[in-house]
């Protein structure tokens, strides 16, 4: 009778009882809502994009980047950046403007969309500003006269 050979890994061990409880300690951290609105209102916007015909719907694909200057009192410490990324309000907002941009540039509403948005401090010399880069893909849903040819590529 053949011997079987014991796969790589580790061994049985006996179960042992785990502990009782766990202790975690999480920082929350969140922009101020209502300062953010403001900053946006006043963001650098430049978008680029355009509709691609794709087994006979149009297709939007496109990109907006956004540059947020921050006031002087803004903590400029290594936590700012992750919780810039992390806060849900910010990226609301950013992917809000994206979807405008989105929809004036293809020339007609859009479906759902898919985006991707990255986030990260851009440090000038004189100011320290959020830079967001916000790529969208869209189905067109009305076509109109004015997109009815796929736009550049």
């Amino acid at each position: 009778m053949p011997r079987c050979e014991r796969l790589p890994g580790p061994g049985l061990a006996k179960v042992q009882s785990p502990p009782l409880f766990h202790r975690r300690r999480v920082e929350l951290v969140t922009c101020s809502t209502g300062r953010l609105h403001a900053l946006f209102d006043r963001a650098d916007v430049l978008s680029e994009g355009g509709t691609r015909n794709e087994e006979g719907a149009l297709v939007y694909y496109g990109s907006t980047s956004l540059l947020v200057a921050l006031p002087a009192d803004a903590p400029l410490d290594p936590a700012l950046d992750r919780a810039l990324a992390l806060d849900p309000h910010l990226r609301l907002r950013a992917l809000r403007v994206a979807q405008r941009e989105a929809t004036a540039r293809a020339g007609g509403p859009l479906g759902p969309m898919q985006a991707e948005i990255r986030c990260g401090l851009a440090r000038r010399a004189a100011t320290t500003s959020i830079a967001l880069t916000v790529d969208v893909t869209a189905r067109v849903l009305i076509t109109t006269p004015k997109t009815a040819r796929p736009s550049g590529a």
